[in-house]
């Protein structure tokens, strides 16, 4: 797995360990595993994309979208919560991150590589 890969996938992976073990009150239970395990599978997603013989930029592309709606989404129950539900936003994400974000990043990150290397010459 190339490093610009490694580093959003280990990222986000590393997010919600910090994110479950240490600001989830309750000490670690079955729940929050299955929590963690929920969360990381986009990365999972992410670092098993180049396996399917797609360009691992379009890994690239799908962890740093899944890695940027965390964050937003770490930062909206954690940070600057606005409603004593926001915490479900973290059973959510993951779907939202496997269904529609990540594959947004996976789109934008194929198509900026393909504009770069299919550039037309100048004259």
């Amino acid at each position: 797995m190339p490093v610009s890969l490694l580093l959003p996938v280990l990222s986000g992976v590393l997010l919600h360990f910090y994110s479950l073990l240490f600001l989830a009150s309750g000490g670690p239970n079955l729940f929050l595993a299955a929590l963690l395990a929920w969360s990381c599978l986009p990365y999972a997603v992410a670092a098993l994309l180049p396996k399917l013989r797609l360009p691992f930029t379009i890994g690239i592309g799908y962890a740093m979208a899944a890695l940027a709606g965390d964050l937003y989404m770490h930062y909206s129950v954690f940070i600057r919560p606005q409603s004593s539900t926001a915490a479900i936003g973290l059973l959510v994400m993951p779907l939202w991150n496997l269904l529609l974000i990540g594959p947004i990043g996976a789109v934008i990150a194929w198509g900026w590589c393909h504009l770069r290397t299919h550039r037309p010459s100048p004259r």
